[in-house]
């Protein structure tokens, strides 16, 4: 008995635990919308900060990148080492947080990379017009979403030009991170480690985005704007990109994929409501029965998803290559998705880095 309940709080602190890394998503996405409010022009600054924010956690996993004894081989597919531009479009979700808020922007992300999904599979053969609950789960997300969208409309949101062009970046950034996270699972394969297969994917992706600064820099005469007083922000963004890495090394080898998946997603909607409905972004959106009714189609409809698509994957390994913060075994990457840190670009849906088809 002694056995069982001592399992059971095990089980509830790694619940809190997957609670507390789902949380730490929001909060980066409002560390760097805080940051960003320096600049005169925040819009076009972002592209800065969240150059730089994939920059401070590619060293951070500089260590455990060369501490692997794994053999570094040279990738054998050439578009697995182009990761990193898929997720050039990220930095609109700084300007569109402040915007918008931080929710409306993670959903929109959520939304992107579950069509993803939904086209991979539908391209490789695993889904077809018939599999009813999937895209139950597809349709319900998307309700959800538009139904957010209303929520944030009666809360004063005004959808200008602006606005519309910013969400429709951000969708491109979630589709950006679906595809990025496919390169890196065919990357880390080669290359010997999955930190690896990032660290490589946040060069490219910092390679990519200098003359996207260069032209901001130059072209519309926006300089960077830094500020001491947010050494703490910029020091979490840093601990945030290694804590979510390390965490989903572990947790879904704990809870199990779909349970992890779901109790990130929760801590997620929870954080970037309160932050929302407290305005800390500069914006309040107000959490009324609309948008308590959004959280509850996306939850449930994320929930048919991915646990019709776990379900069909197989079995995950019970060796021990989750137990810990290592991979100098190549796991397959957990079901989760970093929308407010780019540097990990992993996917809502298991089946993209799993079993993805399209690219090869």
């Amino acid at each position: 008995r002694c056995v069982r309940m001592a399992g059971r709080a095990l089980q509830v602190l790694y619940i809190l635990w997957a609670l507390a890394v789902g949380a730490s998503v929001s909060v980066q996405l409002l560390a760097t919308v805080v940051i960003n409010r320096r600049s005169s022009a925040p819009t076009y600054h972002a592209v800065y900060i969240s150059s730089l924010g994939v920059l401070l956690g590619g060293i951070i996993l500089l260590p455990q990148s060369f501490a692997s004894s794994a053999p570094w081989k040279r990738p054998k597919r050439w578009w697995s080492t182009l990761g990193g531009m898929c997720s050039l479009p990220a930095f609109s979700c700084i300007p569109a947080g402040a915007m918008l808020g931080i929710q409306l922007v993670l959903l929109c992300q959520l939304f992107a990379m579950l069509s993803t999904a939904l086209v991979f599979d539908f391209r490789k053969g695993d889904i077809q017009r018939s599999d009813s609950l999937r895209l139950a789960g597809f349709g319900a997300v998307l309700v959800g979403v538009v139904t957010d969208n209303i929520s944030a409309g009666s809360s004063g949101t005004k959808f200008s030009a602006v606005a519309f062009a910013l969400l429709g970046a951000t969708f491109a950034s979630g589709v950006g991170y679906a595809l990025q996270a496919k390169c890196n699972s065919r990357l880390a394969l080669d290359v010997g480690a999955t930190s690896r297969a990032i660290l490589i994917s946040a060069a490219v992706n910092v390679g990519a985005s200098l003359p996207m600064g260069a032209g901001v820099y130059w072209g519309l005469e926006v300089p960077l704007t830094l500020d001491l007083h947010d050494w703490p922000l910029w020091l979490w963004c840093g601990f945030q990109s290694a804590f979510y890495i390390c965490s989903l090394a572990i947790l879904p080898g704990k809870l199990g994929y779909t349970t992890s998946y779901l109790t990130l997603l929760v801590g997620k909607l929870i954080s970037s409501s309160l932050f929302d409905a407290l305005g800390v972004t500069g914006k309040v959106v107000r959490f009324d029965w609309l948008r308590a009714l959004s959280l509850l189609l996306v939850f449930v409809g994320t929930a048919f998803f991915s646990g019709v698509a776990s379900s069909r994957a197989p079995q995950q390994r019970s060796d021990g290559a989750h137990s810990g913060c290592t991979d100098e075994e190549v796991p397959t990457p957990p079901p989760e998705e970093s929308e407010g840190s780019p540097l990990a670009a992993l996917p809502s849906s298991p089946r993209i880095v799993g079993e993805a088809g399209g690219l090869d």
